[in-house]
């Protein structure tokens, strides 16, 4: 009978895709050993399932252009509507890559493939010198320079630090995307690499690295 009255409610027009997340609640089924189905009835409201929710869990693998990085991309909920009422998906892209032995980098992360149009929502990558005993703070991948250590384990700051996406290197809809980094002299760094993109809601989206 639950599940007629859930059909009817979508029926009705009861369906909604925006709530208040602190006054809705969401039923649950909570672990109860002394009911013989082992579960009892209950509610949380969409802010604290959330919470509890977390994110998603994410496996890494390496990469076959370049075996320095790994990285993935996921799906993530929630979309974005432009102000001309285009709503677009949102895509993350996470991974590592070990910088060492030369003074410019340019390695590839991954080919995002599936649609012409894409936004770069959020950066949120890391620059980490290697030995954290020198250096243990993090700054943006999005800055233009940040601090690396060098062969004499000394910290120096790059020229160049960013993360490109090219998408005229073999179809409009095959994005390229790329940790550049540069510096005056050989230099080594952990990167973490996590970024989001959105593309035109309904899009197929792959990944390749």
């Amino acid at each position: 009978m639950d599940i007629l009255n859930f059909i009817s409610w979508i029926r009705g027009r009861r369906q909604v895709t925006t709530v208040d997340p602190a006054k809705t609640l969401l039923p649950v089924g909570l672990k109860d050993g002394r009911r013989d189905d082992e579960y009892l009835a209950g509610a949380i409201t969409v802010t604290d399932f959330a919470g509890v929710v977390g994110e998603p869990s994410v496996t890494y693998t390496d990469g076959f252009f370049d075996p320095s990085v790994q990285a993935t991309m996921s799906p993530i909920l929630g979309t974005i509507t432009l102000s001309d009422g285009s709503i677009y998906d949102r895509y993350r892209i996470q991974g590592v890559a070990k910088l060492s032995g030369a003074a410019s980098y340019a390695y590839l992360i991954g080919v995002a493939v599936g649609s012409d149009q894409v936004i770069r929502v959020k950066d949120d990558t890391i620059i980490l010198a290697t030995d954290t005993n020198v250096y243990d703070t993090v700054a943006s991948a999005m800055n233009f320079n940040v601090l690396v250590k060098n062969g004499a384990g000394d910290l120096i700051s790059t020229t160049t630090t960013f993360i490109a996406d090219d998408n005229t290197i073999s179809a409009p809809d095959e994005h390229w995307f790329t940790l550049v980094m540069t510096a005056g002299s050989i230099f080594e760094a952990d990167v973490v690499i996590d970024f989001t993109i959105a593309v035109p809601q309904g899009t197929v989206m792959e990944f390749f690295n």
